[in-house]
C-alpha cells in the first residue's frame, strides 16, 4: 500500500482491537448497492469454528441497523449492541462449527466509498487498515483470514469486480443484475473488496506461467484506458514473472489492476489491486507503485502479519521487491536509486527516532504507515541479504512463503526460518534492525605515514545511543577493498604498504548497509 492521507482523514480512525478468540472460516457476503444515495442493504453469513463458549463480537459500524440475526437457517439467535460491535450468544463450546446470518441497512460512511460524479455511479470498498466494519460485519482484525463470496446486486450497465474468480452473473427478475464472485483462500479482511462503475477493462497475457499462469487484466474509467495500458501497468506481466520465479507460484488465481476511489495511492487487495482514480486521471501513477502493490500479493495478502505492529512484514517486503524488479526490469542503477531514494527517506524522517518493532500497537493504525515499516523495513532486508549471501537470503524468502502462506505470521517467525535456512543466529542482527532507533553514521578518520607506509583508519559511530554491529564492512582506499568488522563505538585499522596517501575513501561501496558515511583526513 501506498499513502495519499491527509491528517483528518488519519484522525477519524478507530483504534485496532485483541486478537480474535473465535475463527472465522468464511464470509458470504450479499450486498444491494443503491441507485442513489449512500444508504446500503446487507446479508452476511459467516462460518465460524468457536475457541470456546463465550459470546462472537462481530465488528459492525453502529450506522448500520441490524434487523435479523440467526444461526443456521432459521434460529433466532439472543444479540447485543455494544458500540461497533454485534455481540451474539451462540450457545456453542470449542471446536463446534456454527453459522451466523446477520441482516443489515444503514447508510455508509466509510469503508464503502459511494459516489455518483456527473450522475453515474461510483461503488469501490477500502477496508484498510480497520474499516471494512464501516460497510460489513466481519471479524475485523488481521489475524483472522478467511475465504469469501460476494453476491452483489447492481443497476444494469454497471461492471463489478471483487476478490477471485466470477462466478456467474444474472438478471434478476427486477432488471437488476447479480454478480457473484468467489475466493477461495483465506484472505486478511482489509483485502476484501469490491468494485463498481462504467469500467473500460483490458485483458493482458497470462504471466508466471513457469509456475502457474496468471489471467491479468487492467480495469479503469474509460477515459484513462489508453493511458494506463500503455504506461503504468504495460509491465504488469513482467512482474507476475519475476515475483514468481523469485519467492514462489502466484498466490491466487488472477490479478486485476483497478481505478478506484481509494484515498490510499495503492492497495494491495487480494486479486484486485485498487489504484487512486487521483493518480491515474492525472497521469502520475508509477510502476513503482504498481510493482509495490503486485509484490503485495505475497506478502500482505497470501503471508499476512498477524498483529499492526509486525507491520514491516508486508510493507518493508513489498517495498523491497518493487526495488528488485526495478533492477531486474532496468538494471541496477534502477535498483540502486530505489534503495538510495529508501535510504533519503529514513535519513529525513522523524519516524527513525523510534525503532521498526515495537511492543504495542499505536491507537491511530494509519501511523503506522511511516518509514520505518516501508523504507527500513526495506532496508533491513537488504542488509540481511548482504550478511547471509543471495543463495541464503532467497531461499529464506521462498521457504518463508511456502511455510505462511493463506496464514499469519510474527517477526519471530521470519527470524527462525532464515536462521533454518542459513543456518546463522541472527537474532542480533534483527534486533538491532528493528529493536534499536535510528541508524548507524559511520565516520573514517584517516592518516598515512610516508616513512612507514602506513594507513591508519580509525571508524567511529557518532549517531545518538546504542552503536551498530556491521561485520564485513567495506571500505573502498582507491581500488583496494578492505573489510573490517566493526563491533563497537570505535575500531582501528593499520594498512601496510600504503606508499601514497589515498586519493578516495569510500564507505561500504556495494551498499549493503543503511548508514550515513562520513569520511574525514
Amino acid at each position: 500500500m501506498l499513502t495519499l492521507l491527509t491528517a483528518l482523514q488519519i484522525a477519524a480512525l478507530d483504534p485496532g482491537g485483541p486478537p480474535p478468540v473465535h475463527d472465522a472460516l468464511h464470509y458470504h457476503i450479499g450486498i444491494v448497492l443503491p441507485d442513489t444515495g449512500r444508504t446500503l442493504e446487507g446479508r452476511v453469513t459467516t462460518t465460524w469454528v468457536l475457541g470456546g463458549p463465550g459470546p462472537l463480537r462481530i465488528d459492525l459500524d453502529s450506522a448500520m441497523r441490524v434487523t435479523r440475526a440467526t444461526i443456521g437457517d432459521t434460529r433466532d439467535i439472543i444479540w447485543d449492541r455494544d458500540g461497533n460491535a454485534v455481540i451474539v450468544h451462540h450457545g456453542g463450546d470449542r471446536g463446534d462449527t456454527i453459522h451466523t446470518t446477520l441482516h443489515y441497512r444503514g447508510v455508509v460512511h466509510d469503508g464503502l466509498i459511494i459516489e455518483y460524479p456527473g450522475g453515474s455511479p461510483r461503488y469501490f470498498a477500502d477496508n484498510w487498515p480497520n474499516r471494512a466494519r464501516r460497510w460489513f460485519p466481519a471479524q475485523d482484525h488481521p489475524s483472522d483470514k478467511a475465504s469469501v463470496t460476494f453476491v452483489i446486486d447492481a443497476a444494469p450497465g454497471t461492471e463489478v469486480i471483487a476478490n477471485g474468480k466470477l462466478v456467474s452473473v444474472d438478471t434478476l427478475e427486477t432488471g437488476r443484475v447479480r454478480w457473484t464472485y468467489h475466493e477461495a483462500a483465506a484472505i486478511p479482511i482489509y483485502a476484501m473488496v469490491i468494485g463498481a462503475t462504467d469500467f473500460s477493462i483490458t485483458d493482458f497475457p497470462e504471466a508466471g506461467c513457469a509456475q502457474k499462469c496468471v489471467p491479468l487484466s487492467v480495469w479503469t474509467y474509460p477515459a484513462d484506458s489508453a493511458y494506463a495500458v500503455s504506461g503504468p501497468f504495460r509491465r504488469i506481466g513482467s512482474m507476475v514473472d519475476y515475483f514468481s520465479d523469485l519467492i514462489g507460484p502466484f498466490p491466487y488465481g488472477s490479478l486485476a489492476h483497478v481505478q478506484s476511489s481509494t484515498i490510499f495511492g495503492g492497495m494491495e487487495n487480494a486479486t484486485a489491486i485498487f489504484y487512486s482514480s487521483e493518480a491515474i486521471g492525472e497521469r502520475r501513477l508509477s510502476e513503482e507503485t504498481v510493482a509495490h502493490e503486485t509484490a503485495h500479493q505475497w506478502f500482505g495478502d497470501a503471508v499476512t502479519p498477524r498483529d499492526w505492529n509486525h507491520l514491516w512484514l508486508s510493507e518493508g517486503f513489498a517495498t523491497y521487491l518493487a526495488a528488485l524488479w526495478q533492477g531486474h526490469a532496468d538494471g541496477p542503477d534502477a535498483f540502486y536509486g530505489a534503495m538510495d531514494l529508501a535510504r533519503a527517506r529514513v535519513v529525513s524522517s522523524l519516524t527513525s527516532a523510534a525503532p521498526i518493532l515495537a511492543d504495542t500497537v499505536p491507537d491511530n493504525l494509519l501511523t503506522l504507515l511511516n518509514s520505518n515499516n516501508y523504507q527500513k523495513g526495506s532496508w533491513t532486508l537488504h542488509s540481511l541479504r548482504g550478511l547471509v549471501g543471495d543463495s541464503a537470503f532467497f531461499a529464506g524468502l521462498r521457504a518463508f512463503y511456502r511455510q505462511y502462506r493463506n496464514g499469519t505470521a510474527v517477526t519471530a517467525d521470519f527470524v527462525a526460518t532464515m536462521e533454518a535456512v542459513s543456518g546463522q543466529d541472527l537474532g542480533w542482527y534483527f534486533d538491532q534492525a528493528l529493536r534499536l532507533p535510528r541508524y548507524p553514521r559511520v565516520f573514517v578518520n584517516w592518516s598515512h605515514d610516508a616513512t612507514s607506509q602506513e594507513l591508519t583508519l580509525r571508524i567511529t559511530q557518532q549517531q545518538r545511543g546504542e552503536f551498530f554491529r556491521l561485520p564485513g564492512l567495506e571500505l573502498a582506499v582507491d581500488d583496494r577493498i578492505i573489510v573490517v568488522d566493526v563491533d563497537g563505538p570505535e575500531t582501528e585499522v593499520v594498512i601496510t604498504e600504503v606508499a601514497q596517501a589515498p586519493r578516495r575513501i569510500v564507505i561500504d561501496p556495494r551498499v549493503w548497509w543503511l548508514l550515513e558515511r562520513h569520511v574525514q583526513e
